[in-house]
């Protein structure tokens, strides 16, 4: 899911994100060989260290959030999983904060190498985390596949409104409908139009951000494929079916009806040869 917070498409949040891992992991160090060696201008590189980490931790929290609650789906995995990412940074931030308000430039005590131990750990198990929503819930990757186009996102006022026109989206492209926390996809496949919920079943993955082939869209989070005129698993993890819904087209105008929801078929098991089946 492209990030929001960027520049010419270069997500900002992991731009800035190593400044505090490369400040306060060089603190410790610095602090660790000031304790060692008694010297006191290593102390000093420490200290201004995890200041300078300070700072750039607050940088790298503004796109960070920007990208948390304008880009991850509701009620996901990945919003779960960013939720214990920011909190744990928030806590490494803190902890950096006591550990250089307490000691100053002097010499690091037990309890000051102590705290950065801490705070180092807490942020190598946020990063962790960062990597699995980059990695694993591709949070601020923009991957569209060959000949998918420009991504297309568009924000309704109402429903009655519509979506988009028909010769904007050739086949196998989507286009991602908002209007307020409402996440509908419309896309184009060889039967025509089509329009299902954008929230994967499995893990709330987005299916706009995935991969439409034929008429079966895959999830870009664990593979989970679905049929889009009925909703039915093609291939799991996924257990349940996502909901579609009733797509017209006037004058050439793309117009969706979210509260009329088409009746699935239901989860269906994969078998072998199925012809809506993704590599």
């Amino acid at each position: 899911m492209r990030s929001r917070a960027q520049i010419k498409s270069h997500p900002i949040h992991p731009m800035l994100v190593a400044l505090p891992i490369g400040l306060w992991v060089g603190s410790l160090v610095f602090d660790c060989i000031a304790a060692a060696r008694n010297d006191a201008s290593f102390a000093a590189a420490g200290f201004y260290c995890a200041v300078a980490g300070c700072v750039g931790a607050a940088l790298a929290a503004i796109p960070g959030a920007i990208d948390l609650f304008s880009v991850v789906p509701d009620r996901s995995s990945a919003r779960k999983r960013g939720y214990i990412h920011g909190v744990l940074n928030v806590l490494a931030l803190g902890i950096f904060i006591a550990m250089a308000a307490r000691r100053g430039v002097a010499m690091p005590d037990g309890l000051s190498l102590l705290l950065s131990v801490i705070g180092v750990a807490v942020l190598g198990v946020s990063g962790w985390l960062g990597g699995t929503l980059v990695y694993r819930n591709q949070i601020a990757v923009d991957h569209r596949f060959a000949n998918a186009g420009k991504y297309r996102e568009r924000e309704l006022r109402g429903w009655d409104q519509p979506v988009c026109n028909q010769s904007e989206l050739s086949d196998g492209q989507m286009l991602l409908a908002r209007k307020g926390n409402q996440r509908i996809v419309v896309g184009r496949c060889p039967e025509g139009m089509v329009a299902f919920s954008d929230s994967c079943t499995h893990r709330g993955g987005p299916l706009s951000d995935g991969a439409l082939v034929g008429c079966t869209v895959q999830c870009p989070w664990h593979g989970s494929q679905f049929n889009v005129h009925t909703g039915r698993v093609v291939a799991g993890p996924a257990q349940q079916a996502v909901e579609t819904y009733t797509v017209e087209v006037r004058n050439g105008e793309v117009f969706v009806s979210p509260n009329v929801t088409k009746k699935s078929a239901g989860p269906r098991p994969v078998v072998p040869g199925d012809s809506q089946q993704v590599a």
